[in-house]
């Protein structure tokens, strides 16, 4: 239905611009007055919906903002660094004042009638085209930032991410400025059963809105089930990993399933309407009882958003944040197959460590060299706190092995007999998931005097 209704209107604007058609019919009038019995019934069911919606983001909004101030007090990082939080901040943005839109249909049941001359038309039109579009273009923008994640195994830095937000409000607001630079005072009036871009504006209502609202819809719908497809066969491989990976894979199937509730409501919510205006833009008249109904579903998406974040808020905050295994991921490089040998000696000596990468390694890589203080015959931290041993590449589906080989040897004590023995210890050891935090002292082997 929606396909067919945008073919019709893509048809139907080739013909008006070859001259062989005349102009859609308009199917509301510039004043109601009065207010049928059901337009009435139908402006206030979507004002109800709306103002749950409102209320509900606007409290949800303050709460994240209170603890993005005051994060010390109940977090250890700064929760504004979590990307999933600060784009579902934004989504509540966009829902709020898609909300507020539909709320002012309060203001035609009061007056018991709908005019393009109150001054309160434009308002509500200029609200939901800002508002229904930023929404649809949140919701793909989580889509899109999970795949990158999940598949590309890559993370925007925190800068790149700020602009990202702030160039995609910059383009909704240019949604609605286009059209009503274009037509001015014209731009908005009653249409169908509130206040939006005059019905005389096909175009505008179609690439300035329901474009975006579709490439959001089914965008998300095929990223989804790409990363369905991508998890699904990640999970048949989980047999070959270890328990690290497992516990990984796990983590991002949560995460996963989390983001795709907010697609999923959205493309319930605003579908009917979507489908019903490209039906108009087609020639269809749809009633007014349609129109309220598809109304009051996508009025009350910003309540859904927020019952959504409200039931996963507490596992997205612990399973979105970098864990010591997403680190490795989020430098965008690894280490395959990598051999560290440690050679302690006590004693005099300069303890020394090297690192050696195989011949497979990654380009970027480089041999390095270590080498650690003498505290009397032990060495303290000979590796470092910062190396990251991840095993799992997060979004490559790959399995990298780090060997550690260590070997320690200490020379006899000055006063010992030339007879008694040479101790030493030879230890190797194959560590692919933890950090060696440090060596511990050889044991000494002695001969009794005889």
């Amino acid at each position: 239905m929606v396909l067919r209704g945008v073919l019709e209107f893509l048809v139907r604007q080739r013909s008006i611009d070859d001259g062989h058609a005349i102009a859609p019919r308009r199917f509301t009038p510039l004043t109601i007055d009065p207010l049928p019995p059901a337009h009435r019934r139908g402006l206030i069911a979507i004002g109800i919906t709306s103002l749950l919606s409102v209320i509900t983001t606007v409290g949800l909004f303050l709460f994240i903002t209170y603890r993005l101030i005051f994060w010390r007090k109940y977090h250890s990082a700064y929760i504004g660094y979590n990307q999933y939080i600060i784009l579902i901040y934004n989504l509540l943005i966009a829902d709020f004042q898609e909300a507020l839109g539909f709320l002012l249909s309060l203001e035609w049941v009061a007056r018991n009638s709908l005019s393009n001359e109150s001054r309160m038309c434009p308002i509500q039109g200029w609200l939901l085209q800002i508002g229904d579009p930023s929404s649809g273009i949140f919701v793909m923008a989580i889509a899109i930032h999970t795949f990158v994640i999940v598949v590309l195994g890559r993370k925007m830095s925190h800068r790149v991410f700020v602009s990202f937000v702030v160039g995609l409000w910059a383009f909704c607001l240019l949604l609605v400025v286009i059209p009503t630079a274009m037509h001015g005072r014209k731009t908005f009036s009653p249409s169908g059963a509130w206040c939006w871009i005059d019905e005389d504006y096909e175009v505008a209502r179609f690439w300035g809105h329901y474009f975006w609202i579709f490439i959001a819809e089914f965008g998300s719908i095929a990223i989804y089930s790409i990363l369905f497809f991508y998890l699904r066969r990640q999970v048949s491989a989980s047999p070959l990993m270890g328990h690290r990976q497992k516990e990984h894979l796990r983590r991002l199937r949560r995460v996963t399933g989390y983001m795709v509730l907010y697609p999923l409501a959205y493309i319930i919510l605003s579908l009917p309407l979507a489908a019903g205006r490209m039906a108009m833009a087609g020639g269809t008249r749809l009633s007014v009882a349609y129109l309220s109904v598809a109304g009051a579903l996508i009025s009350s998406s910003g309540f859904v958003d927020v019952v959504m974040y409200a039931l996963t808020r507490r596992a997205l905050l612990l399973d979105s944040q970098p864990s010591n295994c997403d680190r490795a991921y989020g430098s965008g490089r690894y280490q395959m197959n990598n051999t560290h040998i440690a050679t302690v000696t006590a004693g005099h000596r300069t303890p020394r460590a090297f690192t050696r990468h195989p011949s497979q390694r990654r380009s970027g890589h480089r041999d390095n060299t270590e080498r650690g203080p003498n505290r009397g015959g032990s060495v303290d931290r000979m590796i470092p706190d910062d190396l990251d041993l991840e095993v799992l590449g997060f979004g490559m589906g790959k399995v990298y092995q780090k060997t550690t080989i260590e070997i320690t040897s200490e020379p006899l004590d000055n006063g010992e007999n030339n007879s008694s023995g040479e101790g030493s210890t030879i230890d190797p050891s194959y560590d692919s998931a933890s950090h060696v935090d440090s060596v511990p002292n050889p044991g000494r082997t002695r001969k009794a005097p005889k």
